[in-house]
C-alpha cells in the first residue's frame, strides 16, 4: 500500500485544474490505501468522492497529508463512530495542507531550487570546464564534464524530494488524525535555516572563483591593488546581503546601500567599473 502510494506521488500534479487544483491526483495516489480499507465497492466510491474536493499544497510535502488521511480513513472504517472521525478529516487535511504548502515553498522553491544551478555551476569549476563564464573560450570539453554539472545538480535536488516524499507518508500514517501531524517530524526552521548558510556558502565560492579567475586573467592590464578589489567588492556584497538579513532588514535596505556604496566609489572616487573586471 506504502509503495504504491509512494509511487503515485510523483503524478499528484498531472491532474492539476483550476477548479480544485490537485485533487484528482491526491484521490489518485490515495486510491491504494482506500481499495484496502474499503473492499466494498460503494464504500470505496464514496470514499474517493471525499477526496474530490479542493486540494493544494506543495507536490514533494504532499505525503504528510496523504499518510495522516489514510490512517483517518483506516481508523473511521474500523471504529464504531465512522461518521464522527470522518467529520474532523476535511479541517485536518486543509490545515495540514496550507502547513506543509508554506514550509515546502520556503525549503524547495526558496533554497533547493537555487542550490541546483549552484551545484552544477561548483562541478563544472571543479572539473576545469569554465566557458560559464569565458564565453570566448574555444576549448574542448568532455561531454561527461558538460553533463555532470546538471546531473549533480539534479540528483542534489531529487534526494531531497524523495526522501521528504516516503519520510512523510509513514511519518503521516504514525501520527494520522492530529492537525499537527508531521510538523514536529524534523526541525524545519532549523534546516531552512542550514539550506540558506549552504547557499549562501555555495555563492560565496562561485563569487571568489569567478571574480578570482577574472582579477587573474586581468592581472597585468591594471594596479596592484585592483586584484584585491576584484575580489573585495562582489564577497562584500554578499556580506552585506547575510548581514542586512540577520538584522531583520529587507533585501531592498541592502540593494539601497549598495547603490550608495557604488556611487560613492564610482563618483567620487572616479573608479570605472567596467574596466575593472572587463
Amino acid at each position: 500500500m506504502f509503495f504504491k502510494m509512494f509511487l503515485r506521488s510523483f503524478f499528484i500534479q498531472a491532474g492539476w485544474n483550476y477548479e480544485r487544483f490537485q485533487n484528482l491526483g491526491f484521490a489518485f495516489c490515495l486510491q491504494p490505501a482506500l481499495e484496502k480499507i474499503y473492499p466494498d465497492r460503494a464504500k470505496l466510491k464514496a470514499a474517493m468522492l471525499r477526496h474530490l474536493q479542493i486540494f493544494n499544497t506543495q507536490p514533494y510535502m504532499a505525503s504528510f497529508v496523504l499518510g495522516n488521511v489514510a490512517s483517518i480513513e483506516e481508523k473511521a472504517a474500523a471504529g464504531p463512530d465512522q461518521e464522527a472521525c470522518l467529520k474532523t478529516m476535511p479541517g485536518v487535511k486543509q490545515a495540514l495542507a496550507s502547513s506543509f504548502a508554506s514550509i515546502g515553498d520556503r525549503i524547495f522553491w526558496g533554497r533547493l531550487k537555487p542550490m541546483t544551478a549552484q551545484v552544477c555551476l561548483l562541478v563544472w569549476a571543479a572539473g576545469g570546464f569554465y566557458g560559464w563564464l569565458f564565453t570566448g573560450l574555444n576549448t574542448k570539453v568532455s561531454v561527461w564534464l558538460l553533463m555532470a554539472g546538471p546531473v549533480a545538480g539534479i540528483v542534489f535536488y531529487s534526494a531531497f524530494a524523495v526522501h521528504w516524499r516516503w519520510y512523510g507518508l509513514k511519518s503521516g500514517y504514525v501520527c494520522g488524525g492530529s492537525a499537527s501531524c508531521g510538523l514536529d517530524s524534523a526541525n524545519w526552521p532549523r534546516l531552512i535555516r542550514v539550506l540558506s548558510t549552504a547557499g549562501f556558502l555555495m555563492s560565496v565560492a562561485i563569487a571568489l572563483t569567478a571574480f578570482g579567475m577574472l582579477a587573474a586573467l586581468n592581472y597585468n592590464s591594471g594596479r596592484p591593488g585592483d586584484v584585491f578589489l576584484r575580489i573585495a567588492l562582489p564577497v562584500g556584497v554578499l556580506a552585506l546581503h547575510r548581514i542586512t538579513r540577520a538584522l531583520g532588514k529587507s533585501v531592498f535596505f541592502a540593494a539601497g546601500l549598495v547603490l550608495a556604496f557604488s556611487v560613492l566609489l564610482f563618483s567620487v572616487f572616479g573608479m570605472r567599473p567596467f574596466r575593472l573586471y572587463i
